[in-house]
């Protein structure tokens, strides 16, 4: 077993909201893996909601070394571990960052997307190290079986739907081996205005409020409803707090026509401000 590097470190806390109901399953990961359980969590949900700053957050409040494997440039089962390289004119394997990651104690590891790979076939080789039995893998580089540290988690997020270009459904036999599953939603407006107001600095929350109650007139718009993700809200708050308009944010965020947005605006700027009444409050800071 390696000990940890400067490639894996503790990432840096921020806010970060997070329901109830997913706040108990990471909990429950936390114990598992304190406890020498296997831990793998997969988390699911439209693009923005999250996905990869739960992993992230997650590190840094259980106080782990954290790494980001992004799956999409994977094009082949051992290119997922390492490659082979020339040094000084000698062919050398040069083991990859999930490599290292999968021998440091306590580390956190995010399979980014992992249902984009180059090649259908090339998710084969980390079965075994998410197994519940294995925990291992054979590297022929190496020759010699690597085995996964202790206390090692893995999160794995995918995005879902025909509109990913890229994707693939998740192999059933792979999604067995994550026994937690998370699935991340556009937070409520409460949330997502207390989220924005501790996010960005100098944007407060009474600002934060009329932004979310803008943007979600434009969402739930039922001619053209404009899909706006939690990312997209925390750019058009920090373009607004560089002087920018809600307008101008808004179309330099979004890929949404000038034409709808104003039409949107002005309707509910004739028809007065609506409040959508009171919401169980259900969502804290991790």
């Amino acid at each position: 077993m390696t000990n940890p590097t400067q490639t894996l470190s503790i990432p840096v806390a921020s806010p970060y909201l997070i329901s109830q109901t997913n706040r108990d399953r990471l909990d429950l990961a936390r114990k598992r893996s304190e406890q020498g359980k296997i831990t793998n969590i997969l988390v699911k949900g439209a693009t923005g909601t999250g996905k990869s700053e739960l992993a992230r957050q997650a590190a840094a409040s259980w106080n782990r070394p954290f790494c980001v494997v992004p799956v999409g440039g994977v094009d082949s089962a051992n290119a997922i571990f390492g490659r082979m390289d020339l040094a000084d004119g000698k062919t050398v394997y040069r083991p990859g960052l999930l490599l290292e990651a999968i021998q440091t104690e306590n580390a956190v590891i995010h399979l980014e997307e992992i249902n984009r790979p180059e090649n259908d076939k090339a998710l084969n080789a980390i079965f075994s190290i998410l197994d519940d039995t294995a925990r291992s893998v054979w590297i022929d580089e190496l020759e010699r079986l690597v085995e996964v540290a202790p206390g090692v988690t893995f999160f794995a997020s995918l995005n879902e739907g025909f509109e990913f270009i890229g994707t693939m459904p998740l192999d059933i036999a792979l999604s067995n081996r994550f026994a937690i599953k998370m699935e991340l939603t556009t937070l409520p407006a409460y949330a997502e205005s207390m989220m924005l107001s501790q996010r960005v600095d100098g944007f407060t929350h009474s600002e934060a409020e009329q932004l979310v109650d803008k943007v979600n007139t434009l969402r739930e718009n039922q001619l053209e409803p404009i899909a706006v993700s939690t990312r997209d809200m925390l750019s058009i708050a920090e373009f607004q707090t560089l002087g920018m308009s809600f307008e101008q944010a808004f179309l330099t965020t979004v890929d949404a026509s000038e034409n709808v947005l104003e039409q949107v605006l002005l309707i509910k700027h004739i028809g007065g401000e609506e409040t959508n009444g009171a919401m169980k409050r259900e969502f804290t800071l991790l």
